[in-house]
């Protein structure tokens, strides 16, 4: 009877798209992190995964009851949601490549592009840059200065 309950629940979470797993995601971080802080000092700050994994498990070490499967969630949420702002004008191609989890080539077109043609002015320009995936950059505008 388990095994078909779980299984169930499973095949419910595959089913219900992006945007109700993202809704999952929120409502994981607000279960997890509102026991000991606001939410709103958690959504304020901007950090890429390789540090919310060090909050995270920081927060285990502090007694937040967490599965190794919730863990891994929250960690991907927050990465996903509340990574690292960069200025595409500025950042070197490593850096772009790291704050927007994207390809290096394609974090290297970008500086390229942006010393022939001069600065970007707005998420419409990056999309100019030939090998740029426009549904990547338009997933991360959050993540963009200009």
């Amino acid at each position: 009877m388990m095994m078909s309950k779980t299984w169930f629940l499973a095949a419910g979470l595959l089913c219900i798209g992006p945007a109700a797993a993202q809704d999952e995601g929120r409502a994981l971080v607000e279960r997890a992190c509102t026991k000991c802080h606001t939410l709103v000092s958690t959504m304020r700050q901007r950090n890429d995964k390789e540090r919310w994994s060090m909050i995270v498990d920081n927060m285990v070490t502090l007694g937040a009851v967490l599965t190794d499967d919730e863990i891994e969630r929250i960690i991907d949420y927050l990465a996903k949601n509340l990574g690292p702002r960069v200025n595409v004008n500025k950042a070197s191609a490593e850096d772009l490549a790291k704050a927007l989890e994207l390809p290096k080539a394609v974090a290297a077109a970008i500086v390229e592009y942006r010393e022939k043609n001069g600065s970007f002015k707005s998420l419409e320009n990056l999309k100019k840059v030939a090998t740029v995936d426009a549904k990547e950059i338009e997933s991360r505008k959050d993540r963009i200065e200009f």
